[in-house]
C-alpha cells in the first residue's frame, strides 16, 4: 500500500474513534456508490441525525488547513453519494449534516483532530450545481447555433 494510502487509512481510523468517543454510531466506512465514496457515515444516539463525514489526513498543515482541499467536484460527489445512501437505506426522515474531520500528524509523532460541524451548506451547493448545469447547456447550445 502506498504511503499516502496508509496515512489516509490511519487518519480515517483516528476520525472514527473520535466520532465514537463523541457519541456517534458508525453505520458505514468507505461506502461506495458509482465510484463516489463517503468516508464515514454515522448516526446519533437519538437516531435523528445522519452524519456524512469527509476525512482529510495530512502529515502537516504547512500548506493550509486540510479540509480546504476538498474540491467542488468532491463536494458534489459527496452530496450525490449521500443522496444515494439515504435512498438505499430509506433514511429520508433523518436530518443530514455534512462534517469534515482533519487529522494532522503521523503515527510516529502524534496527531491532532479538527472537527468542523456543518462544514458546508448543501442547499447552496445544490443551487450552484444547478447554475453550472444551465451554464453548460447554454454553452453547448450556443456552440451548435441553437441559441
Amino acid at each position: 500500500m502506498a504511503l499516502h494510502n496508509t496515512l489516509g487509512k490511519w487518519g480515517e481510523d483516528i476520525a472514527a474513534s473520535y466520532l465514537i468517543s463523541h457519541g456517534w454510531y458508525i453505520r458505514h466506512r468507505n461506502w461506495l456508490c458509482n465510484h463516489k465514496e463517503i468516508d464515514i457515515v454515522c448516526i446519533d444516539e437519538d437516531m435523528t441525525t445522519l452524519l456524512i463525514v469527509e476525512v482529510k489526513t495530512r502529515s502537516t498543515d504547512a500548506f493550509g488547513d486540510p479540509d480546504e482541499f476538498i474540491s467542488l467536484e468532491k463536494k458534489n460527489n459527496l452530496i450525490s453519494a449521500a443522496q444515494a445512501y439515504i435512498r438505499s437505506y430509506n433514511l429520508s426522515h433523518l436530518a443530514v449534516r455534512y462534517d469534515t474531520i482533519s487529522v494532522i500528524g503521523t503515527p510516529d509523532v502524534g496527531h491532532r483532530v479538527e472537527h468542523k460541524e456543518g462544514a458546508y451548506d448543501v442547499s447552496s451547493q445544490l443551487d450552484f450545481r444547478e447554475h453550472e448545469y444551465h451554464k453548460t447547456v447554454y454553452k453547448k447550445r450556443h456552440r451548435k447555433g441553437r441559441w
